[in-house]
């Protein structure tokens, strides 16, 4: 007798329920006549790997939820079982409505075809009439930029192209649920920026996303969930800022920038809102080393006596401290913006955190980069001057 039904999932919902699969460390082989004829297999030397390992997961419309983790920690195989590629071995999973997924480059694409005809057997395979592509043609080839490629056999793209028309065609599908996978890093970085106003313009329209990635600033900009796995198991799920903290305390690349930063809960938050600006006062989160920086934090409106420090923190994309102050607002400086000026950011190429609260809790986090130098390497900027001098003049 089978037992009793599980409730439909509405457009927009995804669940997944004790979600189990494990895989094989050498892949599926071929048996052979000799293991076919007596019924058996010769046993592997290494045991199969758990992907997921009892996984639940219970995202409502429109959310936001942005996956973290250690490689192999088994963001990707949650990913291909709600996208229905991979089939769950234990456990239950429902995705409501269209599901749109990009997950691997030039996945499903066929490479002898054109570009253009990637875009009408895409489109196909997502349930588009060929009238419907054709309304959708002309967009996807703009925002792709692959105009004068579009008609070459996508065998003769780079993994960025393949991003493009892949994402481009992606960005045109009506979806309930989007699913996308760290295939984003690999375009420039204009590209990436349309990209993430397009994934915001589709949040907007409630459409629910998750996404895989290993880059802090991405997760923070458009998710307000965050799902920390580790060996195929969820350790953390919560607001994305208590989110990535995990997940670089995961990363075993030293200490968090201030001990004990981990948020408690026990208190409102000190800071409600952050900003980073240059010199000239615009946001930007793209910098030089040199130039000057603006952090910028609305406190709360209510400022209690003997309220905790404000502590700022940087730290670079492994979790390691690169640098901490702290001030002590005033309870008649609530709702006031606390503003902390670097006249000179000494920061090499590179991405970094940044983290405010009141001590020891985190209130906000968000990142920025810094451009990559041609004449110095490491974190901290200390370039000076090469000379030649006499040997007389030195000693001097």
């Amino acid at each position: 007798m089978s037992g009793p039904a599980s409730p439909p999932v509405v457009p927009g919902e995804v669940v997944l329920e004790h979600a189990s699969r494990t895989f094989s460390p050498y892949g599926d082989r071929t048996r052979t006549l000799k293991e076919f004829a007596f019924g058996r297999r010769r046993e592997a030397g290494l045991p199969p790997v758990r992907a997921l390992d009892d996984v639940s997961l219970h995202v409502r419309p429109g959310d936001t939820v942005g996956i973290v983790g250690r490689n192999g920690a088994g963001k990707s195989s949650t990913l291909r079982v709600l996208a229905g590629i991979v089939p769950l071995q234990e456990g239950r999973v429902a995705c409501g409505g269209r599901v749109v997924s990009l997950l691997e480059l030039g996945a499903g694409f066929g490479r002898e075809f054109t570009g253009r005809e990637n875009v009408y057997l895409t489109g196909a395979l997502h349930g588009l009439s060929r009238a419907q592509i054709d309304e959708r043609l002309e967009a996807i080839i703009a925002f792709s930029e692959l105009r004068e490629f579009i008609d070459m056999p996508i065998r003769t793209y780079s993994s960025g192209m393949l991003v493009r028309l892949g994402f481009a065609i992606t960005a045109q599908l009506d979806a309930d649920v989007l699913l996308i996978d760290e295939v984003l890093a690999v375009g420039d970085e204009a590209f990436q920026r349309k990209c993430m106003r397009r994934i915001s313009e589709r949040i907007a329209a409630g459409t629910t996303l998750l996404i895989v990635s290993h880059s802090p600033l991405a997760i923070e900009r458009i998710c307000g969930r965050v799902l920390v796995l580790e060996s195929g198991r969820v350790i953390f799920d919560g607001p994305t800022p208590q989110g990535l903290l995990e997940y670089h305390r995961l990363l075993g690349e030293g200490e968090p920038v201030i001990e004990r930063v981990q948020p408690t809960g026990t208190r409102p938050g000190l800071v409600e809102a952050l900003e980073i600006r240059d010199g000239s006062g615009r946001r930007r989160q793209l910098f030089h080393s040199g130039d000057p920086i603006r952090v910028l934090m609305r406190l709360r409106d209510r400022i209690p006596e003997g309220a905790p420090a404000l502590v700022l923190a940087i730290r670079d994309r492994f979790g390691r401290p690169v640098f901490a102050t702290q001030t002590r607002p005033q309870p008649s400086q609530g709702g006031a913006w606390m503003v902390f000026e670097i006249p000179r950011l000494a920061l090499l190429g590179g991405d970094y955190d940044l983290v405010v609260g009141g001590y020891p809790e985190i209130d906000r986090l968000t990142g920025f980069s810094v451009a990559e130098e041609p004449d110095a390497e490491g974190v901290v900027d200390l370039r000076g001057r090469w000379s030649v001098q006499e040997l007389i003049e030195v000693a001097s």
